[in-house]
């Protein structure tokens, strides 16, 4: 074998490349499947209602089939705002995907307003969106709406670990944020200089983690020393003028409301926990999330803190998720509204089999499945030798028994890939409204090898 060193010495430089997209490449076999124009119709009351002054039909034109496109693979392969932006403008087959040769004048979002598009979607509109593929896989006849299975899962926050430690130091930062303003700033409090000393309490804070048996004792020493820094800041926070924080900017304001309203109730609430031993009902978990929850499944050995979704499983291995409207919403009340949105979209006495785990059985839920007239229910029954008792055959017990238990994988890839495990947004809406995405992103995943020919059609 002889060797070339063509090119070793050379620079890169920049050139043209074409490149040939085949009809039979997966992505395209997708964009060929998926509806635009009902998509189109299900985002665009939001767009309108969003654009600045309502006036939606002035100022620039928003491609809107670029954004799409653009949103379809974001969700699809799990993609931050910056990586699919860079993704796009080395891809040629999703510049395709996203209509390069349909659109005039096409070119690539900046992640900027990737990030704004998604921004204007509400979470009902995304909600929307994740069960319409579902509804257009039964249409295709890739799943078949008559047979489910429901299951739930905890989607985490992006929030630390709760503990009061590390809650009260992040409270005395936010108040040296807002006093290293107004000492700066406003010239009111030039002469009343304040001060945190946040060394002092991170000290404090750590005797307080590592000396576990003299835990309560120096917890207090730092609680005194927490609430002395906070409750000058929010003093002096108190005397400002309307005028004074019109001006100011907005992470100052967001870190002042969060001082005003977290300052004084979360340390009350800690120390009624350091003296009676009691947690207080609705103490704060978080200082940016309001809407998260303490879950503790059963069988696993740590605390989850996020909040509860409800999903459906639809024959053919498609997901439909549940309207969250309760941060914890249980099992047992989950039944009737899970079974009310499948004969929204499907159409009234369609659903014939239904399965679910244990915790969803309650004589209120079988009688009302009964009063539905489906044929198979499999709600599993605790505390009961055979986990179906109503069920005579054995071979249809074993059967829903089996099909209930084929969601849990189903769950397991949302969680891996998705962010229906944890999610990376940093306020409430949007967390809820990445959990819609997840199961968007995983049916768009289900249809793109659907088309591939991965997936057989169900019979009729």
């Amino acid at each position: 074998m002889s060797i070339c060193d063509l090119g070793i010495k050379s620079k890169l430089n920049s050139s043209e490349v074409s490149i040939f997209v085949s009809r039979d490449h997966p992505l395209i076999k997708l964009g060929n499947v998926l509806p635009w124009e009902e998509l189109f119709e299900i985002v665009l009351p939001d767009l309108k209602s969003s654009t600045v002054l309502g006036k939606w039909w002035l100022g620039r034109k928003l491609k809107v089939r670029i954004h799409l496109g653009v949103y379809c693979l974001q969700q699809l392969f799990n993609k931050t705002d910056r990586q699919i932006e860079y993704d796009i403008k080395d891809n040629a087959v999703y510049q395709i995907f996203c209509g390069k040769d349909i659109i005039d004048d096409f070119h690539v979002p900046d992640h900027t307003k990737v990030e704004e598009f998604r921004s204007r979607l509400s979470p009902s509109t995304q909600h929307t969106l994740a069960n319409k593929l579902s509804i257009l896989a039964c249409r295709l006849g890739f799943a078949d709406c008559s047979d489910i299975d429901i299951d739930s899962t905890v989607q985490k926050a992006n929030m630390a670990y709760p503990s009061d430690v590390n809650l009260m130091v992040k409270l005395c930062r936010i108040a040296i944020k807002v006093e290293n303003y107004l000492n700066n700033k406003i010239s009111y409090f030039l002469g009343d200089v304040l001060t945190i000393d946040i060394r002092s309490i991170k000290a404090k804070a750590r005797r307080c983690f590592f000396n576990r048996d003299k835990g309560q004792n120096l917890s207090i020493y730092l609680w005194q020393a927490v609430f002395e820094g906070v409750s000058k800041v929010r003093s002096k926070c108190s005397e400002l003028m309307s005028h004074q924080i019109r001006r100011m900017p907005w992470n100052i304001k967001r870190a002042m409301d969060q001082l005003i309203e977290y300052g004084q109730k979360y340390l009350l609430d800690v120390m009624h926990y350091l003296l009676d031993g009691n947690i207080v009902k609705g103490k704060a978990l978080s200082f940016h999330l309001k809407e998260v929850s303490c879950f503790n499944k059963g069988w696993l050995d740590k605390l989850e803190f996020g909040r509860h979704h409800q999903l459906t499983r639809l024959k053919g291995n498609f997901m439909m998720i549940g309207k969250c409207t309760d941060i914890r919403l249980e099992d047992k009340h989950a039944i009737k509204p899970l079974v009310e949105q499948n004969q929204e979209l499907f159409g009234e006495g369609k659903l014939e089999s239904i399965t679910a785990d244990k915790g969803y059985y309650s004589r209120a839920n079988k009688e009302y499945l009964i009063k539905l007239g489906i044929k198979e229910i499999g709600l599993q029954e605790s505390g009961k030798d055979s986990s179906l008792p109503d069920i005579a055959d054995q071979a249809l017990k074993e059967e829903l028994l089996n099909r209930r238990a084929g969601i849990e994988p189903l769950i397991g890839h949302l969680k891996a890939n998705w962010q229906i495990g944890r999610s990376r947004m940093k306020t409430d809406e949007t967390i809820i409204s990445s959990a819609y995405s997840s199961v968007f992103g995983f049916n768009l995943r289900q249809l793109k090898r659907a088309a591939m020919g991965k997936i057989p059609k169900i019979a009729a």
